[in-house]
């Protein structure tokens, strides 16, 4: 890969390795050293690509990866709160205060599954990936999937039946 490509695919897919480490962890820091971490990979990785497709497919798989290996980590720093200001970066929200408070009460819940729940409902919400797409990418059988994303929402209508009004749910992604 030479540094027009390396460049490009920073400049593309920054804020999705970021986001996917976001949900992870909960904080900023934590994300932001694996994006540098998946993008250090990158750029000595000796892996001809064939299509954008399979470059994005290899970042989250390597981001999924360094996630986990961070988590586990006895030295990783424990989350901290998300402030409005992390929230308009993760989010593009640009919308009015109250939009801006509804999504992020869905962001912390999400944020407050466990990981093998986190990673699928960004894939599948966020990155629009289908479940065959997502098992793929992690390696993961498609009825894995299909199960965790089904036990994920169940937690968070539960997290957020609290919240919200009925529908309004829909509304917010």
């Amino acid at each position: 890969m030479n540094i027009a490509e390396y460049n490009s695919c920073v400049e593309k897919y920054l804020k999705m390795v970021y986001r996917i480490s976001f949900h992870y962890f909960g904080n900023r820091e934590d994300a932001e050293d694996v994006s540098q971490d998946v993008f250090t990979k990158l750029f000595s990785s000796t892996v001809k690509f064939k299509s954008d497709e399979d470059v994005k497919a290899w970042l989250i798989r390597v981001t999924t990866n360094m996630c986990h290996s961070y988590y586990r980590n006895p030295f990783r720093r424990r989350r901290t709160e998300i402030d409005e200001t992390e929230l308009e970066n993760i989010a593009d929200i640009s919308s009015s205060e109250q939009r801006l408070v509804d999504r992020k009460v869905v962001i912390d819940a999400v944020i407050s599954l466990p990981e093998h729940y986190r990673i699928i409902v960004y894939l599948f919400y966020y990155e629009e990936y289908s479940i065959h797409q997502i098992s793929s990418i992690l390696k993961i059988k498609e009825t894995t999937i299909q199960t965790r994303l089904s036990r994920a929402r169940e937690k968070l209508r539960n997290i957020l039946s609290d919240s919200f009004e009925e529908g309004v749910l829909y509304e917010l992604y």
